[in-house]
């Protein structure tokens, strides 16, 4: 069970990656030739927006599934969408060769890689919190989250190697072999999840004839409350990895001119930093509570913003790696296996998935995915100064801090009741 959620996860999030990067560093003046340096950014960082939109039709619409039909079918599911749509982008002409339509198209697989994105965060914490006990489950929910990271560094690491590439050949079909690539690794990952048994608390409410007919229906009558509060949370979570892994680096590069080789070294460098400290925190939580290391998390993120991009204005590698990691492994490592046990325990098996997609993919859309391009923008508005960002990532801050102190503590809920 954890064996294979861990992987698909992996696998999901190194292509979900891979498109960021080449959004950050690349698909600019491939795709978008026409409007300029930064037009081209901004372009580019749009439709790395346009993929996070499609998350939660998406999430919603395998999490309906997942909850009426098995966790295990439409888990499977998402690694052949997202598989199929990130080898399509490694194939997709460019600009000069097919005009308009390049960036057309280039959207359309940017959509279906966001639906299949949408489902599989929650659907993999669904699964692994339903395998394990309330002591454990914050642990358990970090494995997903660490695993992101494991594809993220992996998605980075790979991009940054074939980025050494002559600048030539990397741009017209070395950034490719990333993408096309994932039409063979996703093999490894689908045959494990093919081979995972369905989780025995799905499996018992649908023996028992408990499965609901209309399971997002369901939360959205009886639960709004825990939904509203877990995407006030989320809203401060997600934006926070998407400034870090897509703005940051593209900050760093275009706008503080650091070498690419650079910063992508660092940004891996905080990618793997970030997996242990995710579990390390998940240990925590199932120590502690959910509540009080979440509380933490958010009030680092408070303060941090302005520190943060003093340090990015350093020049020194040492420097900004340091605030790369700081960014990435606190905001998402106090973050990612409390807010997951959490959210699993406010919702029935029966609506289960539904709950969590729900309250995470909506900001995800929302906020998430506008955040580098809003980050971006903010910049330009600013006249290159960053302290616009720093300020809006202090109101997201605050948003989840006032989320978490108004959730209940769910530690140690083993039956998993749905708070009313």
């Amino acid at each position: 069970m954890f064996r294979a959620s861990v992987a698909g996860t992996v696998i999901e999030w190194y292509d979900f990656t891979l498109y960021g990067l080449a959004a950050a560093l690349i698909f600019g003046p491939l795709y978008f030739p026409g409007a300029g340096d930064l037009g081209g950014v901004l372009a580019s960082l749009a439709t790395f927006a346009v993929g996070l939109g499609a998350r939660p039709v998406g999430g919603l619409i395998f999490a309906h599934f997942g909850d009426r039909i098995g966790r295990k079918p439409m888990m499977f599911l998402t690694l052949i969408v997202m598989g199929a749509s990130t080898t399509l982008i490694g194939a997709l002409p460019t600009a000069a060769l097919i005009g308009p339509w390049a960036a057309i198209l280039l959207v359309v697989l940017r959509l279906v890689q966001g639906a299949g994105a949408g489902a599989e965060f929650a659907g993999a914490i669904t699964m692994v919190t339903e395998s394990t006990s309330s002591r454990g489950r914050a642990l358990a929910s970090s494995l997903p989250g660490a695993a992101i990271y494991v594809g993220t560094g992996g998605a980075t690491a790979v991009f940054a190697l074939f980025s050494l590439l002559p600048h030539e050949i990397f741009t017209s079909w070395g950034w490719r072999l990333p993408f096309l690539a994932s039409a063979v690794i996703v093999l490894v990952a689908g045959y494990l999840r093919l081979r995972v048994e369905e989780t025995a608390e799905f499996s018992g409410v649908r023996d028992a004839g408990e499965l609901e007919k209309a399971p997002l229906l369901q939360v959205a009558r009886n639960h709004r409350r825990q939904v509203l509060q877990g995407m006030a949370l989320f809203a401060f979570v997600i934006p926070w990895a998407y400034v870090m892994q897509v703005f940051v680096l593209s900050y760093v590069t275009k706008t503080l001119h650091a070498p690419s080789g650079t910063a992508l070294a660092c940004l891996i460098v905080a990618e793997l930093l970030a997996i242990p400290l995710i579990v390390a925190f998940g240990r925590l939580a199932d120590r502690v509570g959910r509540r009080p290391v979440l509380l933490g998390g958010a009030a680092f993120c408070l303060v941090f913003p302005w520190p943060m991009f003093w340090m990015l204005h350093s020049s020194s590698p040492w420097v900004i790696g340091l605030a790369m990691t700081l960014g990435i492994g606190i905001s998402q490592g106090a973050t990612s296996g409390p807010a997951g046990a959490l959210m699993s325990e406010l919702f029935p098996a029966s609506s289960r998935w539904s709950g969590i997609a729900a309250a995470r993919e909506i900001p995800a859309a929302v906020v998430g995915g506008t955040a580098p391009l809003v980050s971006a923008a903010l910049v330009a508005w600013g006249g290159g100064s960053p302290w616009g960002v720093a300020v809006y990532l202090m109101v997201l801050s605050a948003v989840g801090g006032v989320a978490v102190l108004v959730m209940p503590e769910t530690l140690r809920r083993e039956e998993n009741p749905a708070v009313s």
